[in-house]
């Protein structure tokens, strides 16, 4: 049976792609002491890079254990095996030199043909809210977002070993469960917000200025060029950055209007009618045509309530607006 052990099958055994009866073979191998010559082929013709990826790996296989146990079985079968036939060839110090060495070397080649934990295929699930619909989703940390309307979310069905990464189109407030030891980032196209627990706010339209507002805790926002991280801002609460165009600008912020969004409640400050209509047409799915632009500019602060109906709502908005308007199915005109 040993003799149908190769070097591309140890290597499939390296990679953990074998079947139940290749492992079963290949295990009684390892075993044999004519195993070590195949073993010694593979490890060094692999032995310069697994050294470089050694000395650049933070965080251990997490099969590195298993295997150390394994090779530290297989050395003890063959030590046994020689002392049964006497005619000890070596001391016990140098013994103890080599198989510090296989371990070591055997590890490392396992660290680079297995997976790292960053890198383990993950289980994608994608969330997505058409104009009108807004959610509440629970991640596998326990971490909560508020998903806005004309919105969408990816992020894995369990997070990695190492951290927890989510991709975010829209808006939607976080409140993200504290880890020290795994931070949370959120991408948003050329943009990674990343926070270790907190909770906070994000908008990412096309086209339009990304913004992040901090409601408890401290948040990083990093603008990724190529290969570098380049930080545009670190907020703390009650701050937020607006970054639109290569240009971020850091400001103060109300912390009952990030929060504000869990219950529908919309702030706007110094917005344009245009800009508030904009998001009125996402929550509730309607068309808004302007009969002047001119109105369109005129600029407002006021914060609504977006529970109520589009109707009792822009009853609010024209009062303070100054201005009529006409619904029609699903097409408000603003004269």
């Amino acid at each position: 049976m040993t003799k149908l052990v190769d070097q591309l099958l140890l290597e499939k055994f390296l990679k953990g792609e074998c079947s139940a009866q290749e492992e079963q073979m290949v295990r009684l191998f390892l075993k044999q002491p004519e195993s070590e010559i195949l073993l010694s082929k593979i490890l060094s013709s692999n032995q310069a890079k697994d050294w470089a990826l050694f000395e650049a790996e933070d965080v251990p296989h997490i099969k590195q254990q298993y295997w150390n146990n394994s090779i530290n079985q297989r050395i003890t079968d063959k030590q046994e095996e020689q002392e049964l036939k006497a005619k000890k060839r070596f001391n016990f110090k140098y013994a103890a030199i080599w198989t510090t060495l296989v371990i070591t070397t055997l590890s490392v080649y396992l660290i680079m043909h297995f997976s790292k934990p960053d890198q383990q295929v993950l289980a994608f699930i994608e969330h997505s809210n058409p104009n009108g619909q807004r959610s509440k989703i629970i991640l596998s940390d326990s971490s909560v977002v508020y998903l806005g309307a004309g919105s969408r979310l990816k992020y894995p069905e369990t997070f990695s070993a190492a951290k927890r990464e989510i991709s975010l189109y829209g808006e939607a407030f976080f409140e993200v469960t504290k880890n020290p030891k795994k931070p949370f980032i959120i991408h948003t196209g050329k943009v990674s917000t990343q926070v270790l627990g907190t909770s906070f706010k994000i908008e990412a339209f096309n086209n339009k200025a990304l913004m992040v507002e901090v409601a408890t805790g401290k948040v990083r926002v990093n603008r990724i060029k190529g290969n570098r991280t380049e930080s545009l801002a670190i907020l703390t609460p009650g701050q937020r950055v607006v970054y639109f165009r290569g240009k971020a600008n850091t400001g103060g912020v109300d912390i009952a209007d990030v929060t504000g969004f869990k219950s529908s409640q919309l702030a706007f400050h110094n917005s344009t009618l245009l800009e508030i209509c904009e998001t009125l047409e996402r929550w509730y799915n309607v068309k808004i045509i302007f009969k002047k632009r001119q109105k369109s500019m005129e600029r407002m602060t006021l914060t609504m309530d977006a529970t109520v109906s589009i109707n009792k709502l822009l009853n609010v908005l024209s009062a303070a607006g100054k201005f009529q308007y006409n619904i029609k199915n699903n097409e408000i005109t603003i004269r």
